[in-house]
This record gives structure tokens, sequence and C-alpha cells, in this order.
């Protein structure tokens, strides 16, 4: 379980967090993801806060 874990969902996300990046720069970006990308140190909400960005939860 771990190893699928680790190459589904946190290799994803670092790749999506480093392709995503140069993309959101341009802005007017809707960015859409499954829940299991969000979460955790290793998830995108966290991956992209330490590339400088602000997430903002929408209602």
């Amino acid at each position: 379980m771990a190893a699928f874990e680790e190459k589904l969902i946190t290799i994803r996300n670092h790749h999506m967090a480093d392709r995503g990046a140069p993309i959101l720069e341009k802005g007017n970006v809707f960015m859409a993801v499954g829940a299991l990308h969000l979460i955790g140190d290793e998830g995108l909400v966290e991956l992209m806060r330490k590339k400088g960005y602000t997430a903002t939860p929408m209602f």
C-alpha cells in the first residue's frame, strides 16, 4: 500500500505542482484535482504554499 500511495499520489502531486506553477503564474486559472491530492504535507495545497501560492476555499 505504501508503494501505491507513493507512486499514485505523492509523486503525482509533485509533478502536478511543478507543472502547474508556470500555468498558475499566468493567472485566470481554475485547477481541479481529486480529493486525495489535496491533503497532507505532500498534498497539492501544501506543495503550492511552499511555492508561494495561497489556497482559497470556494463555497
